[in-house]
């Protein structure tokens, strides 16, 4: 493939739409190399793409029909019909059903927590990328090796990174000052902010009217990844794992996880300096943080283009308490661009998925917002670090990466989720059961499970 390369300078010149840092792939669109030894390329057959992605935002919908758009314009006799699908259970359903029925996307945005990467390596799922790869001498080098690394199994290529996720604090800067606290430092290998100087800071934050609350510290968010990342920075996990990284049986049970979980309960119905599910549910979570009710809560970065419509006060973010562990962890590893096996057109899904991989097309997505590039160069870029916009630590994003765990690896994580860490999860949340019963549950109920989906 023949890709322009951009200078540094010219990146230095060029807007956050329309730059990359040097040795990145370029911002012209790929084009669909020979397949043939020598001369010229056949003349191809008319062939039309599937792009199915879940929506995440009106911005990115525009951005990959600019991709679909750019691409076929350079590719004559190739159509990219760009599907976008509401993210949720509808997008999963999706993609379920075309696999189902033989007739996968050519391009998709692959979720591990819906399909393990063990499981698309099992049932043979993804076109294999490592001969493209090798074909073109493609070049990885820019990507974060650990974002490489998820997509993985058996020696195997299966997708190529989107983006590269974690989990920060977003704190009301001006609530803080209020009070006359040091707000949660940006760099994620500082040892001063502990659980004990949060659950203070919290409790300061969290004011009261009689029995009314009128501001909460802190936000429990009680998604996975996010509760997940208080198990890992007080040495706690979601799973033990083997020597391959397959999850072989819960640890919600170990003690250090229980501790952290505990933690969280505590923080609304002991210390009462978060609003229990029920109110989060009626008021909303991010409405809870933009209407300044809530002081602080632990979200990912690709819901900075909610927050960058508040203008009442002024925000920023910064890394997570850090427990009885050495070393943070985060939940996250983003999402990746994969093709069905069975795609009728490998070669021009290959080269379109290095058009959607490029540095420009994750230049898009920044400017669109909701997310957090998987490649060095663009995550440290002006672009994305953009001093103009919140927060004003943007770069504790880009550290996070350095801290972030994968997701569980075992062919029936996704059923054990649902059916039992989930519920048993709720009972945490609702105050009906306490984090030494719920993680006891939780181990009990999963050991088939896990033991059949080891691969």
């Amino acid at each position: 493939m023949q890709q322009e390369k951009l200078t540094r300078r010219a990146f230095l010149r060029s807007s956050a739409a329309a730059a990359a840092a040097l040795g990145l792939a370029a911002c012209a669109p790929a084009q669909v190399a020979p397949s043939g030894e020598g001369g010229e390329a056949p003349a191809a057959e008319a062939a039309t793409l599937i792009f199915v992605c879940d929506t995440i935002n009106e911005g990115h919908v525009k951005a990959r029909d600019k991709w679909a758009t750019e691409f076929s314009e350079a590719n004559p006799g190739i159509v990219v019909e760009h599907q976008p699908v509401p993210a949720g259970p509808d997008y999963t359903t999706k993609i379920q059903t075309l696999f189902a029925a033989g007739t996968p996307p050519d391009m998709y945005r692959y979720l591990q927590e819906n399909t393990p990467i063990i499981t698309v390596d099992a049932k043979q799922m993804h076109m294999q990328l490592d001969d493209y790869i090798a074909r073109d001498s493609y070049d990885l080098t820019d990507f974060r090796p650990d974002a490489v690394e998820l997509y993985r199994w058996n020696g195997k290529t299966y997708a190529l990174p989107r983006d590269y996720g974690n989990q920060n604090l977003y704190y009301n800067v001006d609530l803080l000052e209020a009070e006359g606290l040091e707000p949660p430092p940006p760099d994620w290998n500082d040892t001063d902010f502990t659980f004990e100087v949060f659950l203070d800071m919290v409790q300061r934050l969290t004011k009261k009217e009689g029995d009314r609350t009128t501001q909460w510290g802190f936000l429990v968010n009680r998604g996975q990844r996010p509760y997940a990342s208080w198990l890992y920075s007080n040495g706690g996990a979601l799973v033990h794992k083997n020597e391959q990284g397959v999850a072989t049986e819960s640890a919600m049970a170990d003690p250090a996880t229980v501790e952290a979980m505990q933690f969280l309960q505590d923080l609304m119905y002991t210390h009462e300096v978060s609003p229990r599910p029920d109110l989060e549910s009626e008021l909303g979570g991010v409405e809870l943080f933009a209407t300044g009710r809530v002081a602080i809560m632990l979200t990912n970065p690709s819901d900075v283009n909610r927050f960058r419509v508040i203008e009442a006060f002024t925000w920023d973010v910064g890394t997570i308490p850090l427990g009885k562990a050495e070393r943070r962890g985060t939940g996250g590893g983003g999402t990746g661009w994969a093709t069905g096996a069975a795609t009728n057109h490998p070669d021009e899904a290959w080269a379109f998925m290095q058009h959607i991989c490029s540095a420009q097309a994750q230049l898009d997505e920044v400017a669109a917002g909701a997310t957090t590039p998987s490649r060095v160069s663009v995550v440290t870029s002006d672009a994305f670090l953009n001093p103009d916009l919140p927060p004003a630590h943007a770069a504790a994003f880009a550290q996070a990466q350095e801290f972030v765990v994968r997701d569980p690896v075992n062919i029936n994580w996704p059923e054990i989720t649902q059916r039992i860490y989930n519920p048993a999860m709720d009972l945490l949340w609702s105050g009906a059961a306490d984090a030494a019963t719920v993680g006891q549950k939780i181990v009990e109920e999963s050991a088939e499970l896990f033991a059949a989906g080891m691969g």
